[in-house]
C-alpha cells in the first residue's frame, strides 16, 4: 500500500497516458476510415481554398495551406517524385482514368501514385497537356507529452497536450497541481 501512496503520481500520469493513447487511437483509426480516395479537381480550383475545402473535406486553415502547397508545386517550388506516362483521348479523360487507377492501386502506376495519404488530388493541366496528382499529408494536430519539469530544485512530473500550435503543460506533486505552462508555436518548418 506504500508503493502505491509514494507512486501515486505515476499512477495516475501513466493511467491518463493509456487512456489518451486509446482515444487517440480510436480517432486516427476512424479518420485513417474517413479518407476518401482521389479526388479529380479541376485545374483553377486546385489553388481555390474555398473549392478545395468542401472537395477535400478539411477546414479552411488546412485548405488554404492546401492551396499553398499546390501553388509552390504548380510553380516548381517541389521537384516531381515520379512520371507516368498513358494514353487518353483527352487530358481531362488521362486525369479520371489516373483517378480510377490510384483507387483501385494499380500495379502499374508509380510507387509514389499510390502511397497511403490524407487526400489525393489529380487535376488535369490542359495548357501543358499534363495531369498532376498532389499527395497531401495533414499533419497531426493533437499531441500528448509526458516529462518531468525541474523549478526550484524540485522535480515535477509534467503532462502536456498540444493542438495545433497551443500547447498545455501541468506540473503537478501528487497532490495538486504546483504550475502550469502555455505555449504558442510561431515558427514551423
Amino acid at each position: 500500500m506504500d508503493w502505491i501512496k509514494q507512486n501515486k503520481i505515476w499512477i495516475i500520469c501513466a493511467t491518463v497516458v493509456v487512456i489518451v493513447a486509446a482515444v487517440g487511437y480510436l480517432y486516427w483509426s476512424s479518420v485513417k476510415t474517413q479518407q476518401g480516395a482521389a479526388t479529380t479537381m479541376q485545374y483553377e480550383d486546385t489553388t481555390d481554398p474555398a473549392a478545395l475545402k468542401p472537395k477535400l473535406g478539411v477546414s479552411a486553415q488546412e485548405a488554404g495551406e492546401i492551396a499553398t502547397k499546390i501553388v509552390a508545386a504548380q510553380q516548381g517550388g517541389t521537384s516531381r517524385r515520379a512520371t507516368y506516362y498513358i494514353t487518353s483521348p483527352n487530358v481531362q479523360q488521362a486525369a479520371t482514368d489516373t483517378t480510377k487507377a490510384i483507387n483501385n492501386n494499380d500495379p502499374a502506376l508509380p510507387m509514389a501514385a499510390v502511397e497511403k495519404t490524407d487526400r489525393t488530388v489529380v487535376t488535369a493541366d490542359t495548357d501543358k497537356q499534363k495531369v498532376d496528382v498532389y499527395k497531401i499529408n495533414l499533419r497531426n494536430n493533437h499531441k500528448l507529452k509526458a516529462g518531468v519539469t525541474v523549478a526550484d530544485s524540485k522535480a515535477y512530473p509534467t503532462i502536456a497536450y498540444q493542438a495545433g500550435r497551443v500547447e498545455v503543460a501541468v506540473l503537478t506533486d501528487g497532490r495538486g497541481v504546483q504550475g502550469g505552462t502555455v505555449l504558442y508555436t510561431v515558427k514551423e518548418w
